[in-house]
């Protein structure tokens, strides 16, 4: 796909440009386009966090969606161009030169907020950075290590770099994040009794990337009368596309848990405050 009207955030122009996209091409090579161009302009925001993590769940969900899958992927591709922090050049692709490796020195790169030498040891690690990434991560830095580790069967082996570097540099910005260690239906049961609040959500999506086995003994909240709400294409800054999150994250999650937690982000979506406004510099 042709990326300048994203590289330039206009969105009204990305729409046309998708649907030229895909006069030639399948819509699932719109999405790899999108979600390249999303771990591309990855910074460590809110909102571009959340549009590659909006990337991997719309995968997720496509069959929910069925012709109207190409809608969703365009929302994430508007949404990836709006949180886009300006660059005056391409990202940087290549590793930079290997440190030894060591465990150790990512842990002094976190403790010191040093994130070339954090980039130096993926670049010695990049082969299995994710074993020990996975101990270390906690919060956001969790959240972009399951993203990436599930974008990369379909971004490919070139893409590897790109993508470990987004919890990379999670841990670098947050290195004292501490994750709720309630069991998962707990963490449910807030993100209801909280009527889908962002931050609570983000505990269950946090929670779930962990271990879905959380849940285990903990008897769940009543079960809702009516199913949620089926997911369709919207606008994806409105809630940090924490609804489409939450439709990927529900597959993962014992059935009743999953309408607790899909009616609370619904409900947010239609009631709650909009962050479409908030500035995504």
């Amino acid at each position: 796909m042709n990326y300048e009207p994203l590289i330039e955030r206009d969105l009204e122009a990305i729409p046309a440009a998708a649907h030229a996209f895909l006069e030639s091409h399948a819509p699932e090579e719109l999405w790899v386009s999108i979600a390249r161009f999303a771990v591309l302009a990855y910074a460590p925001s809110q909102h571009a966090k959340r549009a590659v993590m909006a990337c991997r769940a719309a995968y997720d969900v496509r069959d929910e969606l069925g012709d109207r899958w190409p809608e969703l992927v365009i929302e994430c591709a508007r949404y990836a161009a709006a949180a886009r922090q300006p660059w005056s050049e391409p990202p940087i692709l290549e590793p930079p030169a290997p440190s030894s490796g060591d465990v150790a020195e990512l842990r002094l790169a976190m403790s010191e907020g040093d994130r070339l030498a954090a980039e130096r040891w993926l670049s010695a690690r990049l082969h299995d950075a994710e074993i020990a990434l996975r101990e270390l991560a906690h919060g956001d830095a969790l959240l972009m290590l399951d993203t990436a580790t599930a974008l990369l069967p379909h971004l490919g082996e070139k893409g590897r770099y790109a993508l470990l570097r987004m919890p990379i540099w999670e841990l670098i910005a947050t290195p004292a994040t501490t994750d709720d260690d309630a069991p998962l239906a707990t963490l449910i049961a807030r993100a209801v009794e909280t009527n889908g609040a962002v931050d609570a959500v983000t505990a269950v999506f946090i929670a779930a990337a962990r271990s879905a086995e959380r849940n285990a003994g903990v008897p769940p909240a009543e079960q809702p009368a009516s199913p949620p709400p089926a997911l369709a294409p919207y606008e994806l800054a409105r809630d940090y596309a924490q609804t489409l999150i939450a439709h990927s994250v529900a597959r993962r999650l014992p059935s009743e848990l999953a309408q607790q937690l899909l009616h609370a982000v619904h409900y947010h979506l239609e009631h709650g405050d909009s962050y479409a406004d908030w500035s995504f510099a």
